[in-house]
């Protein structure tokens, strides 16, 4: 799942966005790309000298002077430059796979394309004036200019999936464990049948589920079918049971986020302890089976091959 973040300036999605890094997830910050790939990329440089001009740059710096006449003379200009701009964002932050997207303008950019939920973050609106005036210290009809060129704060709440509050009262931990817990994928597993499933829906007597395979074929699942989700599940060790999201979350971290290293269906006994001492260590060696091991590595696999990698639960996880 792909995530963008967004807010009106002075709301402060950038604070929300370094509370989310030290969580250990890594967000592409458009404003940031968009200023280097003008700086590097010779496409992006070819294309704006042949629009605005050849003084449109200065060594590799963009002359912001040229620029800014040429972006004040039309809003025709302006769009031509996101036009050449824009797409080259987009293409840069699927290449580099990342999941998590900042950008002031997501929606009118067209970035809300790239991304499955939008979160957007929100202050009142003098919060706002205040925060921008004392840090670029310019004046309040300044602060109000920009904010109008920007989609009004309510209709960018209404188009999000989810909304954080930074008044500077509101706690955005707190805030931020609620929204990532519900945006959290159920997956599950079901007795006597191969795999692993995501919930798609939930009905009176059953729920309908999809594969997580190839054919991600959708079928009812009912209680007598033995359903289990994996945040259920638990791996016996010597002190004490280890959820296994944790014991999943160490395999990512062991493998580097690829798939797994072993073979489970040609790997031997040994070589399958060897491996799990790995994850982890104090793995109970009585009540662990081989088979066990197999599965979960089967399942890692099949987590990891469909992009489901989030295995940290958000209540628990720690700023690093």
């Amino acid at each position: 799942m792909k995530i963008g973040i967004t807010g009106g300036i002075g709301s402060g999605k950038s604070f929300v966005c370094k509370h989310l890094e030290a969580r250990g997830y890594k967000v592409y910050d458009c404003d940031s790309a968009a200023k280097r790939l003008i700086r590097t990329s010779k496409e992006i440089r070819q294309r704006l000298t042949e629009l605005i001009g050849e003084d449109t740059y200065i060594g590799d710096s963009l002359n912001k002077a040229v620029v800014a006449k040429f972006l004040l003379t039309s809003e025709e200009n302006a769009k031509a430059i996101d036009a050449i701009v824009h797409p080259a964002v987009f293409r840069d932050f699927e290449e580099k796979g990342l999941k998590w997207m900042e950008s002031a303008i997501l929606f009118e950019s067209g970035a809300s394309r790239l991304v499955d939920k939008v979160i957007v973050v929100t202050a009142p609106e003098e919060v706002r004036i205040r925060r921008v005036m004392q840090r670029d210290g310019i004046t309040r009809e300044k602060v109000l200019e920009w904010m109008s060129r920007q989609l009004p704060q309510d209709e960018v709440r209404r188009r999000a999936d989810f909304e954080i509050i930074n008044d500077g009262e509101k706690d955005i931990d707190k805030q931020l464990n609620i929204i990532l817990k519900e945006m959290q994928q159920v997956i599950l597993a079901i007795t006597g049948k191969p795999g692993l499933y995501k919930l798609v829906s939930q009905g009176k007597n059953n729920l309908i589920v999809e594969a997580l395979d190839a054919t991600h074929r959708r079928l009812p699942a009912f209680a007598t079918d033995r359903i289990t989700s994996l945040n259920d599940i638990a791996m016996y060790t010597e002190t004490e049971d280890i959820p296994l999201m944790d014991v999943l979350e160490n395999m990512k971290n062991l493998e580097e986020g690829k798939k797994c290293s072993i073979n489970e269906k040609k790997a031997s006994a040994e070589e399958l302890h060897e491996y799990f001492t790995k994850v982890l260590p104090e793995w109970d060696r009585d009540r662990v089976q081989n088979s066990h091991i197999k599965k979960l590595i089967s399942w890692y696999n099949i987590l990891i091959e469909n992009g489901i990698t989030d295995f940290k639960d958000p209540e628990k996880e720690k700023a690093e």
